[in-house]
């Protein structure tokens, strides 16, 4: 992302990139191309939401086997997956 961001003009900051169209635009294209080549249309997701900071165990996203936490993930990003459905 920092490469792509220098490249383009844009703050090499992640918080910042993230609320930008252009770059949410870049990462669907480049997520949707990845697995076109292994999966099928119906199995690729359409929507999606980009966060700032990665799951860790230290804010409490991932278990102590690194398995995601899903009940914890989704209250915490609860508005934003609404908001994605709403659309």
């Amino acid at each position: 992302m920092g490469k792509w961001a220098e490249k383009n003009n844009l703050p090499k900051d992640s918080a910042e990139l993230i609320k930008r169209d252009e770059t949410k635009k870049f990462l669907e294209n480049e997520i949707l191309n990845a697995l076109k080549a292994t999966y099928g249309s119906y199995e690729i997701p359409r929507k999606f939401i980009f966060i700032d900071q990665p799951f860790s165990l230290e804010n409490g996203m991932l278990t102590q086997t690194m398995k995601l936490k899903r009940r914890v993930v989704f209250d915490k990003y609860k508005d934003q997956i609404e908001k994605l459905y709403a659309k």
